[in-house]
């Protein structure tokens, strides 16, 4: 972009130049005055996309052409560092470490603009370096709730600079709500929440307003891994309750997927919102689309358990029941989060993660987004060299395998998918 950008300015000034000549308006004419000095050229701008959902598929807004995400999580945003003295203990502090971690990642995250840009160095980095298209935020909903009860916004600027900053970068980006104790969102009944409730909908109606509405490539996802087994004691992760899912465990008016998803429809009427399963893979074993559900919505999965048996044939059909089937009956699905590392499993060769990488997605057009371009998860910089830390300085590079003593490599396997992906755009 930079290069054309220098193009057409070139191209213009040489046409401004030929019709100053032409005119009579040479400099060398005495008495004349030479003309300014050319303005400076404007900030370079990535075309930011813009997403719909069309008959089941994830497309470019005004087309027909598929939108298929490739980038990574970030827990960049996610510390609510100005909240956690009082947030943390509420929810199961991360341990000193991560939160060290989790505060040098959002220095990087958070950092201003390159020169002469209009997003930091980190952004930079997945649209050039991994050539990514989409990025997956997670914001704190113990934060972002906090902030709405007391009538404050550090938190929730710092958020929307990061979103703004992603977006100039020319990504599409996924805002999810993240209940879990990276971002200190108080424990319910002793546990981490699994169900959005009026909370949830507190922190949505915190971090949206009008700039994120009105854009259509930001995309909106409910909330993470939600599990009615451990919110409600219904179902159980092969045979999940949908029901739950949807609508809460009967004793809260707004709680689950879909009471929440509604309110947020409402709060966004042109956003495409994405609904994460639940169960094996967080997938949607046994659902069927329920009434109500909003219109420009799709469906998401985090098959982290994705190698079953060490078998390809055994795997494929837990991929066909967990999410593939679903697909194939017309809902667009998105892998929001998967990384080989995670659980480590026992593939020889990664045959079957190559099968799953490289074949089965596309093949259903079904994208993917890393887990994760920043820590923590066992080490400071996850899948990336992301951040600088005590004794490391950020190169943008790849970090896996990292010091779990996964002896896989699947940030290598991304990599390569997301370079393929993008030359073939």
């Amino acid at each position: 972009m930079r290069t054309l950008s220098r193009l057409v300015a070139v191209a213009l000034l040489t046409s401004l130049a030929m019709l100053s000549v032409s005119c009579g308006g040479s400099s060398s004419v005495a008495g004349t005055t030479p003309p300014p000095a050319p303005a400076p050229a404007p900030t370079p701008t990535s075309v930011a996309p813009q997403v719909a959902v069309v008959s089941g598929k994830l497309v470019l807004v005004g087309t027909t052409t598929p939108f298929i995400p490739r980038g990574f999580n970030t827990n960049g945003a996610l510390y609510p560092t100005q909240y956690a003295a009082t947030l943390c203990p509420l929810a199961g502090s991360p341990n000193t470490r991560n939160v060290s971690y989790l505060q040098d990642a959002q220095a990087a995250l958070t950092a201003p603009p390159l020169p002469g840009l209009a997003y930091n160095a980190s952004f930079q980095a997945m649209v050039q370096d991994w050539h990514a298209n989409t990025v997956r935020i997670h914001v704190s909903q113990g934060a972002l709730q906090y902030e709405y009860a007391h009538g404050l916004s550090t938190y929730t600027d710092m958020a929307r600079a990061v979103l703004a900053q992603a977006r100039a970068a020319g990504l599409v980006v996924i805002i999810d709500m993240q209940a879990e104790n990276y971002g200190c969102t108080p424990y319910v009944n002793g546990n981490i929440q699994k169900l959005p409730d009026i909370n949830t909908e507190q922190a949505w109606k915190q971090i949206l307003n009008p700039t994120l509405t009105n854009d259509t490539g930001i995309v909106l996802e409910i909330f993470n891994e939600p599990d009615s087994t451990i919110a409600c004691n219904l179902g159980t992760y092969g045979q999940p309750d949908w029901t739950a899912w949807e609508t809460g465990c009967g004793s809260e008016p707004d709680q689950g997927m879909l009471t929440v998803g509604q309110y947020v429809r409402s709060l966004a009427p042109n956003n495409v919102l994405f609904f994460n399963g639940q169960g094996d893979d967080f997938g949607f074993i046994g659902f069927t689309v329920p009434a109500g559900m909003p219109s420009n919505s799709a469906y998401t999965v985090h098959p982290f358990v994705y190698v079953v048996n060490s078998s390809e044939t055994t795997s494929v059909s837990a991929w066909n029941t967990n999410f593939g089937n679903f697909e194939q009956s017309g809902q667009a699905v998105v892998v929001t989060a998967w990384d080989e590392d995670f659980k480590c499993p026992v593939d020889p060769n990664q045959t079957i993660t190559d099968e799953f990488i490289e074949t089965y997605l596309p093949q259903h057009s079904i994208g993917i987004i890393g887990y994760a371009w920043d820590g923590p998860y066992s080490q400071s910089g996850y899948l990336v060299n992301s951040y600088n830390y005590t004794g490391n300085t950020a190169n943008y590079q790849l970090v896996d395998p990292d010091s779990s003593g996964c002896s896989q490599n699947g940030g290598r396997e991304l990599q390569q998918l997301f370079q393929t992906q993008a030359a073939a755009n």
